[in-house]
């Protein structure tokens, strides 16, 4: 990783999750798109793969696409692109379990219908639900920019044990 000023990473990861919300990204996307520019890691690819997250995959209330943002995230960091990168492999599944761990003890489910309170099936309860801004910057505030916020701090401590 080149040098990234952490004290600037966690103060902007909110902030800009939170934006990216607020202006029409997904959850997933947000995290994404979020990390990526502060770790100058910039994918369409990958911006276009989190579109499916959103709303808890596919609208189905499953796992939180905040969650699956920063999956995708530590593995574009981290993870293998050849099947002969094995210790990336490991430590990459190390990193996404931590992660998981560290997301579900602070929202206390991993999930996108317990964490917003809403289920996002039905079509029409979908869009009562986003066209209310309110609820649109509760997620963004309160789920989007602080799992950003929590994925920038576990990135540092990440880095600051890598030899």
């Amino acid at each position: 990783m080149s040098t990234i000023d952490f004290q600037v990473l966690k103060q902007e990861a909110y902030r800009r999750a939170r934006d990216y919300l607020v202006k029409g990204y997904n959850c997933s996307q947000s995290v994404v798109l979020t990390i990526q520019e502060l770790l100058g890691l910039h994918d369409e690819l990958a911006l276009k793969a989190a579109t499916g997250f959103g709303g808890g995959v596919g609208n189905m209330g499953n796992m939180c696409g905040a969650l699956a943002g920063g999956i995708m995230t530590l593995g574009m960091e981290y993870g293998r692109s050849r099947l002969d990168q094995k210790e990336e492999k490991e430590r990459t599944y190390l990193y996404c379990a931590e992660w998981l761990r560290r997301f579900t003890n602070h929202f206390h489910s991993t999930n996108c219908i317990d964490i917003l309170g809403v289920d996002l099936k039905d079509p029409a309860r979908r869009k009562q639900y986003w066209d209310d801004s309110n609820n649109r910057e509760r997620c963004a505030s309160e789920t989007v920019g602080t799992a950003a916020q929590l994925l920038a701090e576990y990135i540092e401590e990440i880095e600051e044990e890598q030899p």
